[in-house]
């Protein structure tokens, strides 16, 4: 008995297998273009410095999954989080911490305030905006976005939300930064930073931008 034989029930017609076997292939032709990419090239560090700043910094809602090991509170977590202009709101939805979950952070570009949404208990006035560990992480990635690249590269790729731009940063000391930017949206759909020994990555479970933020964005116990 042949190999299709086998695998295939012997009711089929030969041009059913033969139909069947170009499905399998088409298959297996889009998994592989799942992870297609071109090699990486040489870019310049303040071209690419520029595309990463204006990437991080455009109004965005995102859901980020971050795993990130040496993490003050440890563990991975999923954050919610919308940035408008110079405010910003972060929701942690899932943590390893049963008491992160539902802590709020919510700035206007001026006051800082920390609530759980699942506590009707009064909100926090902060001294200065932090959420920790997001905020930690997050102060990481505006650390080394500002700071001048020795080198950088790019590459095209294509991961699940659809084709993207890799640039990586490579700076004094070891120290990487590289983002996976959406070619649709312009927004970072992956970033992984390396820095005095540490090493983080974060992916967006979903992202768009935010040209018009929602109504109540920065209310507290909202």
């Amino acid at each position: 008995m042949g190999w299709s034989g086998i695998i295939l029930p012997m009711f089929i017609s030969k041009s059913g297998i033969a139909t069947i076997l170009r499905i399998i292939i088409l298959i297996l032709i889009t998994a592989l273009g799942l992870n297609a990419c071109t090699a990486s090239q040489p870019l310049g560090p303040e071209t690419a410095q520029r595309l990463v700043t204006n990437a991080w910094q455009t109004n965005q809602h995102i859901v980020w999954e971050i795993e990130w090991p040496a993490a003050p509170t440890g563990g991975p977590l999923t954050v919610e989080t919308w940035r408008v202009n110079e405010g910003y709101r972060y929701e942690i939805l899932e943590a390893t911490a049963p008491a992160l979950v539902g802590q709020t952070l919510v700035f206007d570009g001026q006051t800082a305030w920390q609530f759980n949404r699942f506590d009707p208990g009064p909100p926090l006035l902060l001294a200065s905006p932090a959420l920790s560990p997001v905020s930690d992480a997050f102060t990481v990635i505006d650390a080394l976005v500002t700071t001048r690249p020795i080198a950088a590269n790019e590459a095209e790729v294509r991961l699940i939300h659809g084709p993207a731009q890799k640039i990586l940063l490579a700076f004094e000391n070891n120290e990487s930064l590289t983002f996976w930017i959406d070619q649709e949206s312009g927004l970072p759909s992956r970033i992984v930073f390396s820095r005095r020994g540490d090493e983080a990555r974060l992916e967006a479970r979903s992202l768009e931008p935010l040209p018009d933020p929602p109504v109540g964005l920065f209310e507290v116990n909202r």
